[in-house]
């Protein structure tokens, strides 16, 4: 009895560092998806990042050479450069609805540009935002560059509203139609 008691310890002990193998290798794969899953946000989120803050500076370059004649002088420190120039420039305000559709019933609407980074924006405004999502336009020469903001909050100051947002994409999908500005 004792040598069948010895083999069936060294049996068992073997099954239980294969059942311990197992889960540790299924431990890993499920650690190493879930690493890779992150990753593959993280680049999403910074690729879409990169793009915003691409659109930004190519809005930053258009607005300077618009305004090139008011300031007469070099551009020395660009960020606060950038911001002088893109201070009241104008915007076009699309409401977007809450299927994330344009709707003809919300008219768009012109405004001016505020501040803008990669992450927030803030633009002034006459018309009332009725939606929680706007795409903003800037006409850039012959082309246009549009931001899909989440409006986060909206003020009311003298001569209309002020507003503020997360910048969520860039870019103007396809089958948008130029639209008609009202005011």
């Amino acid at each position: 009895m004792g040598a069948f008691g010895l083999v069936a310890a060294i049996g068992l002990g073997s099954l239980e560092r294969v059942r311990q193998a197992r889960l540790q290798r299924s431990h890993d794969q499920a650690l190493q998806a879930h690493v890779e899953r992150g990753l593959a946000r993280h680049n999403e989120h910074s690729a879409t990042i990169d793009s915003i803050n691409s659109a930004v500076r190519k809005l930053a370059r258009q607005a300077a050479i618009d305004k090139c004649g008011t300031f007469g002088k070099p551009l020395r420190n660009r960020r606060r450069d950038q911001l002088e120039m893109l201070a009241d420039y104008p915007l076009e305000i699309m409401p977007i609805d809450e299927q994330a559709e344009f709707d003809a019933e919300l008219p768009s609407f012109s405004g001016v540009l505020q501040n803008i980074s990669s992450c927030v924006v803030s633009f002034k405004h006459t018309e009332s935002i009725s939606t929680r999502t706007v795409l903003l336009t800037f006409q850039l020469g012959q082309g246009r560059l549009s931001f899909v903001v989440d409006v986060t909050s909206t003020r009311q100051i003298d001569g209309g509203h002020s507003s503020d947002g997360t910048v969520l994409a860039v870019g103007v999908p396809s089958h948008i139609a130029e639209p008609a500005v009202a005011g």
